[in-house]
C-alpha cells in the first residue's frame, strides 16, 4: 500500500506523545471537497493549538507484503470510495483534551 501525502502545515518542534489517528472512506466524486475540508480543519486544529496535523490518502496498490493487509481493505473500502487517513498531535492527554474543546467551540466546525 503506497500513500499519497497532503501537506497541511510546518511542523512544530515539541515534544509529541499522543497522535490521535481517524480513518476515513470519501466517494472518489468528492476528492475536491476533501481536500478543501482538509485544509481548512488543519488551520483551525492548529489555531487551537494542535501540534501537527496530518492528512493521508491511502492507496491500494493491490500488492500483498509479507502478510500484511492494507487499510482500504481492512475497511472494506468500495472501488467508488478513497480511504484516508488523518493524524492529529498533542503533547499529552491534557493538551488534547484542551485543543478539542477549542475546536468545538469554534463555529466553523459545526
Amino acid at each position: 500500500m503506497a500513500m499519497s501525502k497532503l501537506e497541511t502545515g510546518e511542523i512544530q518542534k515539541e515534544s509529541i506523545s499522543v497522535v490521535q489517528h481517524i480513518v476515513y472512506r470519501v466517494p472518489k466524486r468528492n476528492h475536491a471537497s476533501m481536500l478543501r475540508l482538509c485544509e481548512e480543519a488543519s488551520d483551525i486544529f492548529r489555531e487551537s493549538g494542535g501540534l501537527r496535523h496530518e492528512v493521508f490518502q491511502l492507496i491500494n496498490t493491490s500488492v500483498p507484503l509479507g502478510g500484511f493487509a492494507s487499510i482500504p481493505d481492512i475497511i472494506s473500502a468500495e472501488k467508488d470510495e478513497e480511504v484516508w487517513l488523518e493524524l492529529l498531535h498533542f503533547r499529552d492527554r491534557k493538551h488534547m483534551k484542551e485543543v478539542i474543546a477549542k475546536m468545538e467551540k469554534d463555529e466553523r466546525c459545526e
